[in-house]
């Protein structure tokens, strides 16, 4: 979906909503960035494992809005270092809040189920992921995220967050001495998100494309994008110039 006819394809349009203003602006959001009316299979990727799990609130909103368009929706986390997604799940009441959808939404742990080996082409870090089964089979995919400060990658986002559908134990030993920025860069080449939901405090950030949608979220969040070496990598990747694509994102307030 072409938001700018730029020749670039990469949806530039941003939708920057208030958290007081759920669940009508996250409806209004996703609306836009064309989420369709029927789905089979939706996976909902949360950072649960990691330091900055979704508000409950913005969780609620965006599953009541699935159902409404999905036969089913499954919300999926792998295991992190400091976390198994069980655990979590447990601890963040995600239990008591799917089960108010009759079955209609499941959580899962994705670390140990089927998983698919996938080929980076011109990887930085990798050669290849293991990848959830479930990623493949879905038909579509939300990629939920709360900005945070991040010690090797300056922040943790949308694109960050897709690391943690990498289903591998022990990923901080097989990972982080590659370089956890090209290890997110290389996870953008091969999984992509069709839409984007980044909590930036009392704000969310919504785009179709994780890089826009990061490109937002850490402006709000005070840190200049450009300084981040995952978000220039993954632009690189792509054939962009990061600092082009600032100035070019579009920002509609709802």
């Amino acid at each position: 979906m072409d938001l700018t006819a730029n020749g670039w394809g990469v949806a530039l349009r941003a939708y920057v909503l208030s958290k007081s203003g759920l669940p009508e602006a996250l409806r209004s959001a996703l609306d836009a960035c064309g989420v369709p009316q029927e789905l089979r299979l939706v996976l909902v990727k949360p950072n649960v494992c990691g330091f900055y799990p979704p508000d409950p609130a913005v969780l609620r909103a965006l599953l009541d809005y699935l159902v409404e368009r999905a036969e089913l929706v499954v919300v999926g986390e792998t295991e992190s270092t400091m976390h198994k997604p069980a655990n979590r799940f447990r601890a963040l009441n995600l239990y008591d809040i799917v089960s108010v959808y009759g079955g209609r939404v499941r959580l899962e742990d994705l670390t140990g189920g089927p998983k698919v080996k996938v080929e980076v082409p011109r990887g930085r870090a990798v050669g290849s992921l293991p990848l959830p089964r479930l990623l493949l089979e879905a038909d579509y995919l939300v990629n939920l995220a709360r900005i945070g400060s991040h010690p090797s990658t300056t922040i943790t986002a949308a694109l960050k967050n897709l690391f943690g559908l990498v289903a591998a134990r022990h990923k901080y030993v097989r990972y982080h001495p590659r370089g956890m920025d090209r290890v997110v860069a290389d996870v953008a080449k091969v999984v992509k998100p069709d839409v984007n939901v980044v909590e930036v405090g009392a704000e969310v950030v919504v785009a179709s494309d994780p890089l826009v949608a990061d490109v937002v979220a850490s402006e709000r969040f005070g840190v200049d994008p450009l300084s981040v070496r995952h978000l220039r990598m993954v632009a690189e990747d792509r054939g962009l110039d990061l600092e082009a694509l600032v100035e070019a994102v579009e920002v509609v307030r709802l």
